[in-house]
């Protein structure tokens, strides 16, 4: 049997599809159903794609989190560490590129850098990336991004408008994707329109940010990229083809996750049930407890957000009239509590993300914050919510998570840059597993 530490250890491994082996669901049922085994905690990643740095991130958080719960609850405590093919998400070259506007940078001899588009290398690593990422199916679309990406012709426009519009498929009530769906449409049937759409992206865009957010990134208040060109602007509709598909790909093996494995479960006592999930793996255990329906002994106790990369307003029963969030089941479910750090420390959160939610680069004074219709969880917390349904801890990390809540942590002191981690993928360390252990114990 394998072990993270004290605690039995399962891994949960899905296709793209949420296709699983329905011989795992027996194996977790039949750990579960050991002497003393009182809680299951499911963990997902969205960073890193590989099992071994799912292990590395779950290994370690668990680890901390070990620190604090007794040796006993521990090794009651079955993990199921969830793989699943997601693509490392962080800063695009937009963000690594960003200046203060006015002021600019500047070349060696003084003067105001020139914009220039990507170069080789980094365009090939956009290109290496989407290939990954879609495997097979990604190989004709990279090529005729090459194409693309020197001439910007109508005829090779057309064909990647079209595959943005495949990608996003029926956004129906997603007000994130609606807001793409409608003009990526509308150029799919126009070859010049969709040439127009591509030019779009070909300008290095401009931020304007509010001060805790420039703050935040020792930013300005208005910053600028300084890449422009047209493999800039094919590069910027290939990574919104890649957003389009996390997205999707982690709701669908969330679904998966409650469909095929959980409420399969067969127990024989009582077990806790704990969904943890980081950056897009928090969209995909949001997912997984929206669609949960009651298990025979198996009690829903916590959900626990670590810088989610989905929206902020995903548990909304109402955003405005007639538009609900993504998950809007969630919130009520957990008999415990639900948990979510955020910070605009969070440079893939609070920036990164908030811009590939926006095709058509129409940036706003508040991206990134609270006011952004584009902003993440990880960024923010959760938004629109009904009053009484959340309580928020910005002080400390003594850590008292209230059961019945939204509890949501303002994470500006402990989830930070280091000299090895960025500020979103520094998660597993001993404040945060802390929190888990509080959570969970």
């Amino acid at each position: 049997m394998e072990t993270l530490g004290p605690s039995p250890l399962l891994w949960l491994e899905f296709d793209k599809d949420g296709v699983i082996d329905p011989a795992l669901t027996r194996k977790l049922a039949g750990l579960l159903n050991q002497p003393d085994m009182t809680d299951l905690v499911v963990m997902s990643h969205g960073w890193k794609n590989t099992k071994d740095d799912a292990r590395t991130l779950y290994g370690t958080l668990w680890a901390n989190a070990c620190k604090i719960l007794t040796p006993d609850k521990a090794r009651r405590t079955t993990i199921a560490g969830v793989v699943w093919p997601a693509k490392a998400y962080g800063p695009d070259f937009d963000e690594q590129t960003l200046v203060t506007a006015g002021g600019g940078a500047q070349a060696a001899d003084g003067t105001a850098a020139a914009l220039k588009d990507l170069d080789d290398e980094a365009f090939n690593e956009v290109l290496a990336d989407f290939e990954d990422l879609f495997g097979p199916d990604g190989a004709a679309t990279a090529e005729k991004a090459r194409v693309a990406a020197k001439t910007l012709d109508e005829t090779t426009s057309l064909f990647l408008v079209r595959k943005g519009n495949e990608a996003l498929g029926s956004p129906g009530a997603d007000a994130e994707l609606q807001a793409d769906a409608e003009p990526i449409a509308l150029a799919t049937e126009d070859a010049n329109s969709a040439k127009m759409l591509m030019e779009g992206l070909v300008p290095a865009p401009t931020f304007n940010l509010e001060s805790s957010v420039g703050q935040a990134q020792g930013l300005g208040d208005v910053v600028s990229s300084l890449i422009s060109g047209p493999r800039a602007a094919v590069a910027r509709f290939l990574n919104q083809l890649t957003y389009y598909e996390m997205k999707n790909r982690a709701g669908i093996v969330g679904e998966a996750l409650t469909k095929s494995v959980l409420s399969k479960l067969v127990l024989q006592r009582s077990i806790r049930l704990h969904l943890v999930g980081h950056s897009f793996g928090a969209r995909l255990v949001s997912a997984a407890a929206n669609r949960l329906a009651p298990v025979p002994k198996l009690e829903f106790f916590s959900l626990t957000l670590l810088q989610g990369a989905f929206s902020h307003n995903g548990f909304a029963k109402e955003i405005k009239p007639g538009l609900a969030g993504a998950f809007p089941e969630v919130v009520g479910k957990p008999t415990g509590p639900i948990c979510v750090t955020h910070t605009h420390n969070d440079l893939a959160c609070t920036l990164a993300y908030a811009l590939a939610s926006r095709l058509s680069r129409d940036i706003s004074k508040s991206i990134g914050d609270a006011n952004d219709a584009f902003g993440a969880m990880g960024a923010n917390g959760p938004q629109h919510l009904k009053a009484g349904q959340a309580v928020a801890d910005d002080t400390d990390t003594v850590f008292a998570p209230q059961a019945g809540k939204v509890n949501t942590f303002l994470a500006d002191k402990y989830i930070v840059k280091t000299a090895t981690s960025d500020a979103h993928n520094n998660v597993k360390n001993e404040d945060v597993g802390r929190l888990l252990a509080k959570i969970v114990g």
